[in-house]
């Protein structure tokens, strides 16, 4: 059950994450589209594997300028190039932490308050008749930090559960938790879009064995061509332990998945341009930073 158009105005006490999360049951029709995804994405780790690495990474670095410039625009806010690049934001640590949470908040919102936020917030849109309707609240302002610790203990989990080893629903439901708890006055989608990067590249390293920082595929492009599905299917989740959500969660889980299967459609379309990607990135001119930043990239191995 969901709420009605999406609206749903109560506001919720602190639960325990874990309980919330051990609620979910993945539906069948979910893991069997987990499983086409599983297969195409080794198919695009093969095909990328055929590549000379150093290309391949100029390639990612390429690939998250596109992906910051459209998790930005989802919210219609921009970031250049330049600042994506020079920034050194996936290279400290994939782990996660208060700190990690506030310092990646930073990077995706320069302009807002460090520290999680004091006061109350909301998800609304305002009508023609000036009043406002109410998708859902963010978490209380004294709630947010317990909130959070449950969220780094969520995302530090490595319990065999198909919700822990599965990297595709790892981050989906990363992502989804983070949004819902909503830690801060703004920029809490961007952060959430980043956090899923890096849960869905640190899935991915302990699968294959690699040493990824930066994700091998980003979503953002396809999240901004369906912005309408991708709010309805966040709206419609109820986030407390009084609701049964699940056909809701599922029905996340598989909209991100479709969202999976079209980046890898369009990135495979594009891997045989990837020389001459490559060669294009090579002529952009750097910075000390930059160049630092290049180089602790190219250490990165794509293995299969």
């Amino acid at each position: 059950m969901s709420p009605v158009n999406g609206m749903n105005p109560n506001k919720f006490d602190y639960f325990p994450l874990e309980e919330y999360v051990n609620k979910i049951k993945v539906e069948d029709y979910v893991f069997e589209h987990m499983e086409d995804t599983n297969r195409e994405f080794d198919n695009y780790l093969k095909e990328l594997s055929k590549y000379d690495n150093y290309a391949v990474i100029y390639y990612f670095i390429d690939s998250l300028s596109k992906e910051m410039k459209a998790s930005q625009a989802i919210e219609h806010h921009y970031k250049t190039t330049q600042d994506i690049i020079s920034k050194n934001v996936f290279f400290n640590t994939l782990q996660m932490s208060h700190t990690q949470i506030k310092r990646l908040h930073k990077f995706a919102y320069p302009d807002g308050d460090y520290e999680y936020r004091s006061g109350e917030v909301r998800v609304s849109k305002m009508l023609p008749s000036g009043n406002e309707e109410i998708y859902w609240w963010g978490a209380k302002s004294h709630d947010v930090k317990p909130f959070v610790d449950d969220f780094i203990k969520f995302y530090k989990n490595s319990s065999l559960s198909v919700l822990n080893t599965n990297p595709f629903l790892k981050s989906a439901l990363a992502h989804l938790l983070f949004v819902r708890i909503h830690p801060f006055s703004d920029g809490n989608g961007r952060t959430a879009r980043l956090i899923h990067n890096i849960s869905f590249t640190e899935s991915i390293n302990k699968i294959y064995g690699m040493n990824l920082k930066i994700c091998p595929l980003n979503l953002s492009q396809n999240i901004l061509l369906n912005q309408p599905t991708y709010a309805k299917r966040i709206n419609d989740i109820y986030f407390d332990l009084d609701h049964n959500s699940n056909e809701e969660i599922n029905k996340w889980f598989d909209f991100m998945l479709n969202m999976v299967d079209d980046q890898l459609y369009f990135s495979m379309n594009r891997i045989p341009n990837l020389e001459k990607s490559f060669n294009n990135i090579a002529k952009m001119k750097y910075t000390d930073d930059d160049k630092e930043f290049i180089e602790k990239a190219s250490k990165m191995k794509i293995k299969v």
